[in-house]
């Protein structure tokens, strides 16, 4: 199916552009997106995968690619600056794990991924841009997709040349974060940059950057024209934003979930990820996830402190039952 089928039958189905969860590392494990879709996200991207990893069998990146059936449409995102790499990571990701798309990101700002040329570093070769996503097209029967930034400085923007060069090389979609690789996640994106690249290529343009309310989600439609939305720092500790988004885009009423209802969900969260990773992880990695869910909440702050020293899991838990 092409990614313009998919995001269309979504848009028939909801009556409303599709909403996909951003591929964020560290955060959006298949657990987290499990959790987004039962509220409410159409599509789903995995953590970013390393292609070199992957040549070197590693099995940690390996098992970034498992999700479940539950999260389709799905994506597997890759990184790297080979195209005869990527190419194999995006095969042995088809043939692994059979997701619905394959992503690139050349977005990614972090010096980690930009040192080894991957990520946003992408940007400063158009000519290397190109030859990947052509070779990862031709390697694959799925669509490739690919995510970029604006350019590398701010205001010296290179999304159109960006875009018109992936949509020649074979990309099925773009996703555009409007922010420079200096910027990181300082200040606001540039929408309306978002409205520039979607009128100088026909494939669907997917809007990313500061969406964390329903209006905010309609305010870029309005603004952009994008053909879908992706939301990233608006999920922390709030699956439930994609519940939201739906409720303004459909003129509904939107009513947030009740402090019982927030503090049932990182119960859910903590024991489905010790369940999926293990104890070890459980406790480090639901750390930050709980502090998030509680931001608002009365006796947070005392709570996030007792929460960051625990020892178990389940220490994490009896912390959140006793709030």
């Amino acid at each position: 199916m092409t990614f313009t089928a998919i995001i269309n039958n979504i848009q028939a189905a909801n009556h409303h552009p599709a909403l996909i969860i951003a591929p964020m590392a560290g955060i959006t494990d298949t657990v987290f997106r499990q959790i987004c879709k039962k509220h409410g996200a159409d599509i789903t991207v995995s953590e970013m995968v390393s292609a070199d990893g992957l040549h070197y069998k590693s099995d940690n990146t390996a098992a970034l690619m498992k999700f479940h059936s539950s999260e389709r449409p799905f994506g597997v995102q890759l990184f790297g600056s080979d195209p005869v790499r990527l190419a194999e990571a995006a095969q042995f990701a088809f043939d692994t794990v059979k997701p619905d798309f394959i992503d690139l990101n050349s977005g990614c700002p972090v010096a980690k991924v930009v040192k080894r040329n991957g990520g946003a570093a992408l940007m400063k070769d158009p000519k290397l841009f190109g030859n990947i996503i052509e070779s990862m097209a031709n390697a694959v029967p799925i669509p490739v997709t690919v995510k970029i930034r604006s350019g590398w400085n701010k205001y010296e923007w290179i999304d159109e040349e960006l875009a018109r060069i992936a949509q020649g090389s074979g990309a099925a979609a773009i996703t555009l974060h409007p922010r420079s690789q200096t910027m990181m996640f300082t200040g606001h994106s540039f929408w309306e940059r978002i409205a520039v690249v979607k009128k100088c290529v026909s494939i669907p343009v997917i809007g990313n950057g500061d969406v964390t309310n329903g209006q905010h989600a309609i305010k870029m439609l309005d603004e952009t024209g994008c053909d879908a939305i992706m939301v990233g720092r608006g999920t922390y500790g709030n699956p439930w934003i994609f519940a939201e988004i739906k409720a303004a885009l459909n003129g509904e009423t939107y009513t947030p979930p009740s402090m019982q209802e927030r503090l049932s969900a990182i119960i859910e969260h903590i024991r489905l990820y010790r369940e999926t990773h293990g104890e070890r992880r459980a406790c480090g990695e639901m750390k930050k996830h709980a502090a998030w869910y509680l931001k608002g909440c009365a006796g947070a702050n005392a709570a996030r402190q007792r929460i960051f020293t625990a020892q178990s899991s389940v220490e994490i838990e009896e912390i959140i039952q006793r709030i």
